[in-house]
């Protein structure tokens, strides 16, 4: 029915005749987004993700032809490259045409920084401190690559590097993502994932879907009774402008002698959100470089030998642990106040290196933008 669908809408757009096509193409997004929520999203076959992007891009070209909707057509656009991922790719060329008809803000382009939110030090901010626990991250200059690999990612010893994103676009001048304006108009119409509540453990926890400009106002340079966080989001293959902002560090290039040699993909996300923005206690299974562009992260670690002290979730979420770093039940986890943790404070231009299963905790200390880089994945 789905596969009827499609053909059909795409016959009528071939013909011009853009109502007809309009409607098909309306239910075939309706009726393959359905598809799309049944059962577990790892299991969804990828050929559906494929349709529901053909069917957002036959949508989003009956939007412009009908009403000049271009605003209308872009959120079809997105919420097609949002569920088809990789899978997107017809999408994007429509995208940057639509994109160009849309008009330059009137408004001064401000190239100003909001210094309260954005003043880079180097002072640490110890949070939620447990006496006699804590021991402060090495912090070093770029290593070479070699040195690197043996002295820190072979023995998976996690380390802060500095200075290593001098070079990025993002860091500074007209294309800084400290700049809300800048990402505003780069980014501004395009619909965007947002987690809202303080964790995704509470059950208050919920996603939506906005403009970023939307998300920008309202939870970024406001406060918000429900906090708002752009969180792993694969956003720089949603918005390929952003991803030129950037540089994969070299460091992702490098494997160990536990990596899939057949797994040589760099999986990088975007975190982005206001002050007080929290990850709860979880470990990750990849090699991680959380680079810090904008603000700063308290981050806290305990050592994978730790995970018996951590007090993990039963089922699905056994990579997060039940303990509320900012406020411990010390008797129902009895454990946890004695283990040993080492501890950062990230800052504009930060990278910190975190091995696979590392146990982390990162609450955001200022308004933060991160970008975090998953490589060399051990073998499963």
């Amino acid at each position: 029915m789905e596969v009827a669908l499609l053909d059909a809408a795409a016959a009528q757009v071939q013909a011009e005749a853009w109502t007809e096509a309009k409607l098909l193409a309306e239910e075939a997004v309706h009726r393959i987004w359905d598809r799309l929520h049944l059962g577990k999203w790892s299991e969804v076959d990828v050929v559906w993700r494929k349709r529901f992007a053909t069917a957002c891009h036959l949508l989003a070209q009956c939007q412009v032809a009908t009403t000049t909707d271009v605003a209308g057509a872009i959120s079809t656009l997105d919420t097609g490259l949002l569920m088809a991922g990789p899978y997107g790719s017809v999408l994007h060329e429509l995208m940057e045409l639509l994109l160009e008809q849309v008009p330059e803000p009137t408004t001064p382009f401000d190239c100003g920084i909001k210094r309260h939110c954005f003043h880079p030090t180097y002072e640490h901010v110890a949070l939620y401190p447990i006496p006699g626990c804590a021991t402060g991250i090495e912090c070093i200059d770029p290593p070479p690559l070699s040195v690197f690999h043996d002295t820190y990612m072979r023995p998976r010893r996690p380390v802060v590097i500095r200075g290593a994103m001098t070079h990025w676009p993002a860091m500074g001048g007209h294309r800084s993502w400290a700049n809300l304006d800048y990402l505003k108009r780069v980014a501004g119409m395009r619909t965007v994932p947002i987690e809202i509540g303080s964790s995704y453990l509470d059950d208050d926890w919920s996603q939506t879907l906005m403009p970023l400009s939307q998300f920008i106002d309202e939870h970024v340079t406001t406060t918000s009774a429900a906090k708002g966080y752009l969180a792993q989001h694969a956003l720089f293959e949603q918005i390929p402008q952003l991803r030129r902002d950037i540089c994969i560090p070299d460091y992702c290039a490098l494997s160990d002698d536990c990596t899939d040699e057949d797994d040589d993909e760099v999986v990088v996300n975007a975190w982005f959100g206001p002050a007080n923005t929290i990850s709860p206690l979880h470990f990750d299974p990849a090699h991680n470089l959380l680079c810090q562009v904008v603000g700063r992260k308290y981050l806290r670690l305990y050592a994978p030998t730790q995970s018996h002290e951590m007090y993990p979730v039963e089922g699905l979420l056994q990579n997060t642990s039940q303990v509320k770093v900012e406020a411990v039940d010390h008797e129902a986890f009895p454990s946890f106040g004695s283990a040993p943790y080492i501890e950062c404070t990230l800052h504009p231009g930060d990278m910190l290196y975190l091995p696979p299963r590392f146990w982390h905790f990162v609450q955001a200390l200022d308004v933060s933008f991160s970008v975090s880089c998953w490589y060399a994945q051990p073998k499963s």
